[in-house]
């Protein structure tokens, strides 16, 4: 089952992908597959983006080695309002679109032979992770709480 029914949104399964970060560590980002809907003007509601089964969790030593490839496609457009954003949002939540995690996963994609071994497995990863999300979504909110 990809998709929690709503009555139970909020109670997903959280993948916790770690390579430096500490057991206690609490600043995160988590990446929460947007549920879209084909009914004209429908607005996207907090358990559309928090019923995915299993969302991907990252801690701030190990999204630190993702944020290089997140530059790479600023400024980019959020989903939610259209507004262009110059950088990822660490606070809040940001929209991305599939277009720009394709972006992301082409450029992880064209480093991993230059990389460590440890790193070039949690890439791998967090892609493979992206990749099967985006079988599902067009969008993925990432939400940090730094």
């Amino acid at each position: 089952m990809v998709w929690l029914n709503s009555s139970i949104a909020g109670k997903q399964n959280y993948l916790e992908l770690r390579l430096n970060a500490p057991k206690g560590e609490r600043i995160l980002l988590d990446f929460n597959p947007l549920k879209t809907s084909d009914i004209p003007n429908w607005e996207a509601k907090w358990k559309d983006w928090h019923c995915y089964n299993n969302p991907l969790r990252v801690y701030l030593q190990d999204y630190e080695i993702l944020l290089p490839y997140f530059k790479k496609i600023y400024p980019f457009v959020d989903a939610s309002d259209r507004t262009l954003r110059q950088e990822l949002d660490l606070c809040f939540d940001n929209w991305i679109e599939k277009n720009d995690w394709i972006k992301i996963i082409n450029e992880i994609e064209n480093n991993l032979e230059h990389i460590s071994d440890p790193e070039r497995k949690f890439l791998s990863d967090f892609i493979e992770w992206l990749k099967e999300a985006l079988k599902h979504t067009t969008i993925v909110v990432v939400e940090g709480n730094l």
